[in-house]
C-alpha cells in the first residue's frame, strides 16, 4: 500500500534539507517520546546509517530497524523500515518552488510480512481516503514542528 502527502513550505530547500537531515535532533524527540533508539554508523559520511529503535505501541513492545538507503544532499532523502510484521519503504522528495518555498512530497510504501500485518494493510485499503487525510495531516505537523524549530 502506497501513501503520498506533500507540503508547500516557506523556506528555503537546502535550508529545508539541513533540517530534515538534522537526525540528533529527531533522536533527542524520539527518546522524550519514550523509544529506545541506537544509532550505528557516522553522520558525517551519512554511508550505512542505520537506528536500532524499541518502543511501546498499541501495549506491546515492538523494535524496528531504520535504515537510510540514498541521501542524495539537498534534494532527497530514502529509508528503509524493518520489523518483524512489516517492511516500510519511506522516500523524501524536495523541490524548489521558488527561492524561499520548498515542496516536500513524503511518500511510504508498507509490505506486510504476517497474516496481521495483512489484515491492517487490507483495512487501510478500505479506508483509503480517511488514511490519506491522516498520512497528510502528520506531515503537516511534522513540517509546520521543523519549521518552528529554526
Amino acid at each position: 500500500m502506497k501513501f503520498s502527502a506533500n507540503q508547500d513550505l516557506d523556506i528555503p530547500q537546502f535550508e529545508l534539507f539541513d533540517r530534515l537531515s538534522n537526525f540528533e535532533s529527531f533522536e533527542r524527540q524520539a527518546i522524550r517520546r519514550g523509544v529506545s533508539v541506537s544509532r550505528q554508523g557516522s553522520l558525517v559520511s551519512m554511508s550505512g546509517l542505520k537506528w536500532n529503535c524499541s518502543f511501546k505501541l498499541r501495549g506491546r513492545q515492538r523494535t524496528a530497524l531504520i535504515e537510510l538507503v540514498e541521501f542524495e544532499q539537498g534534494h532527497s532523502m530514502s529509508f528503509y523500515v524493518v520489523n518483524a510484521s512489516m517492511n516500510i519503504r519511506v522516500l523524501l522528495d524536495l523541490s524548489a518552488l521558488s527561492v524561499n518555498q520548498t515542496r516536500l512530497t513524503a511518500t511510504s510504501v508498507l509490505e506486510a510480512k504476517t497474516l496481521a500485518a495483512r489484515l491492517l494493510v487490507q483495512s487501510l485499503k478500505l479506508t483509503r481516503s480517511k488514511a490519506n487525510r491522516r498520512y497528510q495531516s502528520r506531515l503537516s505537523q511534522i513540517t509546520s514542528m521543523i519549521v518552528q524549530n529554526a
